[in-house]
């Protein structure tokens, strides 16, 4: 194999803790109900998908699912129930990136949006006193460059935005469709399970 020298990491469920049922619980409090379909891991309105990759703003998002909502939550209670799935980061995870990063370039890749990424991003800086991105060459975020995981179009993007070489590359992320998908363009790849990213390491020594 050729050696790594690139290493793109995934946010949600590998760095950052989440618990998309928290937000679920939430909404049905606030009279939202039945945001997701039968498997418990798509949403079942477009909207959601929109504001993950900036076509819509936060406020139409929010008056989205206001619309939704058999009682009338204000904007500032959607927003609270929308980020109650955004945990914490544990230093363990942050360590072991702050030690990667003396090897090898280290990217960022997250679907995320702008309502969570000024919630998680905030709450790094309380918790570290630093800035998240800055422990990253480059970060890119679905809602600021207008594509997503698992389009083959997101990886091509990276790789020539960054002047990467795929078999240069480890992608390491949670959900296996973004996995194979990176796969299918000749980029290594990590599969976290159970929050073992430190695992990328015994890849990583292959």
């Amino acid at each position: 194999m050729t050696k790594i020298k690139n290493i793109v990491f995934d946010l949600g469920g590998v760095i950052m803790n989440l618990d998309v049922p928290k937000t679920i619980k939430a909404f049905k409090e606030i009279g939202i109900d039945n945001i997701v379909n039968n498997t418990g891991h798509a949403y079942q309105h477009p909207f959601f998908y929109e504001l993950e990759v900036g076509k819509i703003s936060e406020d139409e998002f929010l008056e989205s699912l206001f619309n939704l909502s058999d009682q009338e939550p204000t904007h500032q209670q959607i927003t609270e129930a929308w980020n109650k799935m955004i945990l914490d980061m544990p230093k363990e995870r942050i360590d072991f990136l702050h030690n990667l990063k003396t090897k090898y370039n280290l990217f960022l890749l997250s679907n995320t949006n702008s309502i969570h990424q000024k919630k998680y991003l905030d709450d790094f800086k309380a918790d570290y006193q630093t800035s998240f991105n800055e422990m990253f060459k480059k970060t890119y975020y679905s809602h600021e460059i207008g594509i997503r995981k698992p389009d083959a179009e997101v990886f091509n993007f990276i790789l020539n935005d960054s002047n990467l070489k795929a078999e240069e590359t480890l992608f390491v992320d949670d959900a296996l469709s973004n996995i194979e998908a990176a796969q299918n363009l000749g980029i290594e790849t990590y599969h976290v399970q159970n929050y073992n990213v430190v695992g990328v390491l015994d890849f990583l020594k292959k």
